[in-house]
């Protein structure tokens, strides 16, 4: 079995490969002609289930102190809502964007992360 350290680095690589993947999918909605709010609202969707979904696999005790920070900063364990986004004046092909870059690690070193 993998020491602890390795075992959530490959699941940070994991969870940043495939929040990265949501990018093939918005450039085919694009090719498609689907319209950017509803690229935008897809994505986000995708986004926010798979940084649940990751969540849900991350062991305690750095998955608590993750979802900590998560909703001290958001006010929600799955990030920011498309909302507020919105608020913050991001555009919807920005929100369809940036839904497939993975968040920064090392906001998550408070937390305990190696």
């Amino acid at each position: 079995m993998p020491e602890p350290d390795n075992t959530i680095q490959h699941l940070r690589s994991e969870y940043e490969e495939a929040v990265r993947s949501i990018a093939s999918r918005v450039a085919m909605l694009r090719q498609e002609g689907l319209g950017e709010e509803s690229i935008a609202r897809l994505a986000h969707k995708e986004r926010q289930r798979l940084t649940l979904a990751f969540k849900e696999r991350t062991p305690e005790p750095l998955r608590s102190r993750i979802v900590e920070r998560t909703v001290a900063e958001y006010g929600h364990a799955s990030g920011p809502s498309i909302e507020s986004l919105r608020q913050q004046g991001k555009s919807w092909s920005e929100i369809a964007d940036g839904a497939s870059r993975p968040g920064e690690a090392y906001k998550f070193k408070s937390c305990g992360y190696p």
